[in-house]
């Protein structure tokens, strides 16, 4: 009668075992983020940074170095084009807090092709994921509410018409990390191509924002 000793290692299992944890590994090597990976790439992600902060830094002390009919307190008029402008900004982002607190994994259309979705939500998402999504859909809201604020009022102070030029600042730098530069910074070296639609849009704003700002007169 043949015995089997069941206390013996099993050696296949443990070499099966130990060449998945290695894939695991090997696999949450390539998939972090961009300013994880190593200290030069987290140099360039931190440089990227320059483009939102020094926006608005341009714009702050160009009010405060020429003054007048520029400084920040004087009262300006919304012009129509803006107006529609912060209607549209609006309506974009008043949108985007549904999306990212109850169907993130569907973003950016629901229902839309699969090939269009940003990714999905990890197995065992922990805390932080949890909170990034809720402070995406705070932030969004924010921002809505002050476009729309800022479409129903007839003039407001000149340091106002900087607030969505910021917030365009920072989107282009986020545009130009998804889709000019996705192939290098994203998580699995691809990039979102249908943010060129995003970046059209929050583009055209953008100028639009700046034009208003350097053409209306206190």
């Amino acid at each position: 009668m043949l015995i089997v000793d069941d206390d013996r290692p099993n050696t296949q299992m443990s070499n099966q075992d130990s060449n998945c944890n290695a894939m695991t590994i090997h696999h949450n090597d390539e998939v972090k983020l961009a300013a994880y990976r190593d200290i030069p790439t987290k140099g360039i992600v931190a440089a990227t940074l320059l483009i939102p902060f020094g926006a608005v830094a341009f714009f702050v002390l160009y009010c405060k170095t020429v003054g007048g009919e520029f400084s920040l307190d004087s009262s300006v008029e919304i012009g129509s084009v803006q107006r529609i402008a912060l209607i549209v900004h609006g309506i974009y982002f008043m949108l985007l807090p549904f999306g990212f607190e109850l169907m993130i994994e569907k973003l950016p259309f629901p229902g839309g092709p699969a090939r269009f979705q940003f990714g999905k939500v990890p197995p065992r998402p922990d805390n932080l994921y949890w909170m990034m999504t809720c402070l995406s859909g705070e932030l969004f809201f924010v921002g809505a509410v002050l476009f729309l604020l800022l479409a129903s009022q007839a003039a407001v102070p000149r340091w106002v018409l900087i607030l969505p030029i910021a917030q365009c600042a920072y989107n282009m730098r986020n545009d130009l990390l998804w889709v000019g530069l996705g192939n290098v910074f994203s998580p699995i070296k691809k990039r979102i191509a249908i943010m060129m639609l995003d970046w059209i849009v929050i583009g055209t704003c953008f100028v639009i924002y700046i034009l208003h700002f350097f053409a209306v007169a206190a």
